[in-house]
């Protein structure tokens, strides 16, 4: 795939179309995640689950960039560093750091801080892609944020650890520089090939971490490898390449706005298979958050092209 220039204009409408395919079929499957989540998690705790999610997609990029060679190419020596943090970053970083804090904090605050990440990515974007935001996307981002706030309003919203809060915000930083990094990178790299490297890295470091609870996976009957596999190969794998696609061709602020799409859509799978019935302050959160995220898409702003040169991925501690 040729490198991104800064003196090219954006990509043409099938380039873009093409992007919107991948990141509906990546906001389907991550609406399906919630409920499969839910599901494993009643059975492995949270540190097993995130590390079969991490091990199965390292699976699962390599045995696609094994059986389709085209898609590899050689890493730039300046862009080694940038690849492997969107593998690592955004498997084994993102879900070792939430995994962690999601369980010493409410899912409310959870998904408020997760739903930052949006207002982070753009900061990022603007700060080092040069991205310029219109009033009215500005606006979008500010209504998703608060869609998803409204969304995490109910019994145990205030419950928080302070390390817990903590680590949550590192995860949520850290997938908003992949984000970022995805974006510089994606037009140069196939999709699965980039985040291949980080996320063999990021397997071997989970699998590291889980022997110890290695017995877990014992309980886990048929129908819950069923999930965790899927969550894996396609929650995490399929998933990633499809939004490292869709940043080929929009900008990551756009990507991550639309992707808050993901959590009403997460409320209405939980309701029609397990039958959690949505609070009102959860279905007018979840009519804030879409149209936030349409208002961002809503004007094409020029100059989003990213420039040749990867961003440092922020640093954080957890």
């Amino acid at each position: 795939m040729p490198g991104y220039r800064a003196d090219v204009p954006t990509s043409p409408t099938s380039g873009r179309r093409g992007a919107l395919l991948a990141l509906a079929g990546a906001i389907c499957v991550g609406g399906l995640a919630f409920t499969q989540i839910k599901l494993v998690l009643e059975h492995v705790s949270p540190l097993v689950m995130a590390a079969g999610r991490v091990g199965f997609s390292a699976i699962a990029f390599l045995l696609v960039v094994t059986v389709q060679p085209h898609r590899r190419r050689r890493i730039e020596p300046r862009d080694r560093w940038a690849v492997l943090a969107c593998g690592l970053g955004g498997s084994a970083g993102f879900h070792l750091l939430y995994s962690w804090g999601q369980q010493r904090v409410s899912v409310g605050i959870g998904a408020v801080v997760l739903g930052t990440m949006p207002v982070l990515v753009a900061a990022g974007e603007v700060t080092f892609l040069r991205h310029r935001l219109g009033l009215t996307q500005v606006l979008g981002l500010v209504l998703s944020v608060v869609g998803v706030t409204v969304m995490s309003w109910g019994p145990g919203a205030g419950d928080v650890s302070v390390p817990g809060l903590l680590a949550v915000v590192a995860a949520t930083v850290v997938w908003s520089g992949v984000a970022v990094t995805t974006r510089s990178l994606g037009g140069r790299y196939d999709p699965w090939w980039l985040n291949t490297p980080g996320t063999l890295v990021g397997a071997v470091v989970m699998l590291v971490l889980v022997a110890p609870h290695r017995h877990e996976l014992g309980a886990l009957p048929g129908s819950g490898w069923f999930h965790l596999v899927w969550l894996g190969v396609v929650g995490s794998a399929f998933l990633y390449a499809a939004l490292a696609r869709t940043m080929a061709d929009l900008s990551a602020t756009t990507t991550a706005s639309l992707s808050t799409v993901v959590t009403p859509l997460g409320v209405v799978v939980a309701w029609a298979g397990l039958g959690d019935r949505p609070t009102p302050a959860v279905v007018v959160g979840g009519v804030v958050v879409v149209v936030g995220a349409l208002l961002v898409t809503a004007v094409r702003v020029p100059g989003t092209t990213p420039t040749p040169t990867a961003p440092t991925l922020p640093t954080v501690s957890g």
